[in-house]
């Protein structure tokens, strides 16, 4: 059941769910490949559901892979819509397909290419000021501008520019506290874990009493499998700010492996402080509870992480645990 546990965080979730095949004879099959386009973000495990438009009934549904790609195949002709599900990143979608034989006197199977614009949430970031008034003390002019460029950049989704110009922000002042912590922040949403390491390190020492960037750091160390450096800076952490959900939930992932009783306090602590933005600890404690023998425990957390977050993209995942503890 361990190995099941583990393989929540780890599964891809693509492949087709189920089929919408012709039982006439003589009809032709027709297939559609998608691809999801996005500047900013991986497109891994997104939910796509195919409706046929004519009275709006789900036909089939699928997730898309690593590289955004989904398949539906089997599929009579008629005009579908191809749909994809909010998530916490990305806004909903709905595209226009239309299946149907090149010529219609003689049916041969047709495969129509997809390929879609997912919009990011217009949500607004993080406010990073120019410069922080108890850190960014001496920060030069030309510094301060390669840094509103590249935050104007982060509201056009550009997140590459503003890669560019925080680096440019940094190389003309190495100790520039928000323009650090921005890159590092893009550069791990970017899964440039080693380059976002490096920009962080620093950060600790520039600005000892904030928890923010250790958070940041913490939250990198764990992507490269450092969890005794990420603990480190997860504990200081919750020292400077006790109050912080993010703080507490990755220290929780830090020390899980080595010290569930501890992970679990924390993971805890966060569902106190907000429980949406810290839903995933649901899912930890409930491998905690199935590690202890206590099923019942464990079905009632995925069943609250589900309600949580019932189009995340580890929730088909969830489902089939939960399903597996219900047997």
């Amino acid at each position: 059941m361990r190995r099941i546990w583990l393989a929540v965080a780890l599964i891809s979730l693509f492949g087709s769910t189920g089929i919408y095949e012709s039982k006439a004879q003589g009809d032709a099959l027709h297939q559609i490949e998608g691809r999801l386009r996005s500047q900013a973000a991986e497109l891994r495990g997104i939910h796509v559901k195919l409706v046929l438009q004519s009275d709006m009934r789900t036909i089939t549904e699928t997730f898309t892979n690593s590289e955004g790609h989904f398949h539906f195949k089997s599929l009579r002709e008629g005009d579908y819509l191809v749909e994809t599900m909010e998530t916490d990143l990305f806004e909903a979608t709905s595209t226009r397909v239309s299946l149907y034989p090149p010529i219609r006197t003689a049916p041969t199977p047709n495969l129509v290419m997809v390929l879609i614009d997912v919009p990011l949430k217009s949500a607004k970031k993080p406010t990073i000021g120019v410069i922080t008034a108890d850190v960014d003390l001496n920060v030069p002019k030309e510094a301060q501008k390669h840094y509103r460029v590249g935050m104007k950049a982060l509201d056009l989704a550009d997140s590459q520019s503003a890669v560019q110009e925080f680096q440019k922000a940094i190389a003309v002042y190495s100790k520039y506290y928000a323009a650090r912590l921005a890159l590092g922040r893009e550069l791990r949403l970017q899964k440039k874990f080693e380059e976002a390491a490096n920009v962080l390190e620093p950060l600790p020492q520039i600005a000892p009493g904030r928890a923010e960037p250790r958070i940041e750091y913490g939250i990198v160390l764990l992507n490269l499998q450092r969890p005794q450096e990420a603990a480190r800076e997860l504990t200081e952490a919750t020292r400077l700010e006790e109050s912080s959900w993010a703080a507490h939930l990755y220290l929780g992932w830090a020390v899980l492996p080595s010290d569930e009783k501890n992970a679990s306090r924390h993971f805890k602590r966060a569902l106190e402080l907000d429980e949406q933005k810290a839903a995933r600890a649901h899912i930890a404690l409930g491998q905690i509870a199935n590690n202890e023998g206590r099923r019942e425990e464990a079905l009632k957390h995925l069943v609250a992480y589900l309600t949580l977050a019932p189009n995340a993209s580890d929730a088909e995942a969830v489902r089939k645990l939960a399903e597996t503890l219900r047997k």
